[in-house]
Order: structure tokens, then sequence, then C-alpha cells
């Protein structure tokens, strides 16, 4: 009879340990998924206000935000996302040694910091070769460097191939495109083409309406933009462009 209830304890012992092992982990698992979240919606927030306000950014803040996003991705290393973040972060850390008046960077920091970025990106290809974000942010890095070689446009036709609806794709062609305009470049003959399409779809989607209508306000360039784009195209047709005053 003790050999039986012995035997009936030692059942229980075992599976009360199971069950608060799996309550342990479970409970480590949302510790770090509460600790990633919350981390993750700091940078992305961070991000999203120098994107609205680059003149805010600092040296110091994007600092703290690559070491935030550096500690999530110790935590969760398969995530495409989160190298794009970095991608981002270490290109607005280029953006805040110009921006700084009281930092002075060599120029090889400045170029170090944008290969790292590159880096960034390529990690995020990896995971996730057909995310078009990738691609203009590699993309993105070479116009920084000055290097609008056969390459760059390769990661051009990349991102249009793998996302030619997105927002992101028609934003930087857009951006792209108006520059050299602006800085009469001889690129602007090649991206013209689809720099007229990237408009087009860019101004009729919402995510990057916004933003383009701004580049082209900002530049001064209503009349060009209005000549790029064809009367029935939904700028012009609705109107946002105000083209009959031209």
């Amino acid at each position: 009879q003790f050999a039986h209830w012995k035997k009936k304890f030692k059942w229980r012992g075992a599976v009360t340990f199971l069950f608060a092992s799996i309550a342990l982990f479970s409970f480590l698992g949302s510790t770090t998924q509460f600790f990633v979240s919350n981390t993750y919606y700091s940078v992305k927030n961070s991000l999203d206000a120098w994107n609205s306000a680059p003149s805010s950014v600092s040296e110091k803040d994007v600092e703290i935000a690559l070491i935030k996003i550096e500690e999530v991705i110790d935590k969760t290393p398969n995530n495409a996302l989160y190298y794009q973040l970095q991608g981002q972060l270490y290109e607005w850390l280029h953006f805040s040694f110009a921006n700084d008046s009281e930092v002075l960077t060599s120029a090889n920091n400045q170029t170090s910091t944008l290969q790292s970025a590159a880096l960034s990106y390529k990690e995020s290809l990896k995971l996730r070769p057909n995310w078009s974000g990738g691609w203009i942010g590699l993309a993105s890095v070479k116009w920084k460097l000055g290097e609008l070689d056969s390459q760059f446009y390769q990661y051009l036709d990349n991102a249009v191939n793998v996302g030619p609806q997105d927002a992101i794709v028609h934003r930087f062609i857009a951006e792209f495109g108006i520059t050299m305009y602006v800085n009469k470049s001889v690129h602007y003959a090649k991206i013209l083409k689809r720099l007229r399409h990237h408009l087009d779809l860019g101004i009729k989607n919402p995510l990057s309406r916004k933003s383009i209508l701004k580049l082209i306000s900002e530049n001064n360039i209503n009349e060009p933009a209005c000549r790029w784009l064809a009367p029935s195209t939904f700028a012009v047709s609705t109107g946002l462009l105000n083209c009959e005053q031209n």
C-alpha cells in the first residue's frame, strides 16, 4: 500500500513539475513578446515622427533607437521587418550627422553608416526577398552614396517587380525623379517614363498621395507635373494639380 501511494505521489509530482515548467516558459515567452512589441512600436513612432519633421532628428535619439532595435533583433533574429527598421535608422543616423551643426563627422564615418544600412536591408531581403521596402532601401543608400549606376537601377527594377502598387515605391520614384528634374541631371531622362507612371499611381494611392503632392508643391513644379500626366489621369481629372491654370 505504501509503495502504491509513493508511486502515485511521484506521478503527481511529475505532472505538477510539467505544468509548472509549461507555465514558466509561457510566462517567459509572453515577457519577451511584450518587450519586443513595445520596443518595436517605440522605434516605429520615432521613425514616423522624424518622417513628419526631419529637422527634429538628433544623433543621440537615433543611437538610442538603434540600441533598442538591436535588442529586438537579438531576441527575434528571423524577422525581416526589424532589419528593415534598422536599415532606416542607419539612414537617419547619416542624416542626423548633416542635420546637427555641433556634430563633426568624417566622410568615412558617414559612408560606413550607409554601408551598415545596406547590410541591414540585405539581411531583411534574405528573410523576405519579395518585399519592395528592402530593395527601395538599397536604392536609397546607393543614391545617398552618389552611386547612380546600373546596380542602383537594378534595385529599383527589383522593387517595382515585387511591389508595383506599393506606396513606398511610388514615393521613392517620385522623389528621385523630381530631384533629378530640379537638378537638371542626366538621370532625369532615364527615370522620366517611370516617374510619369508612378506619379499617377502614387497620387491615386491614399498612402502616398499626400507626400507626393507635397513634393510637387515644395519644388514648385505643378506645371511640369501636369505635362507629365495625361488629362485622363486621376491627379489631373480630379483637379488635385490644378492643371487648368497652366
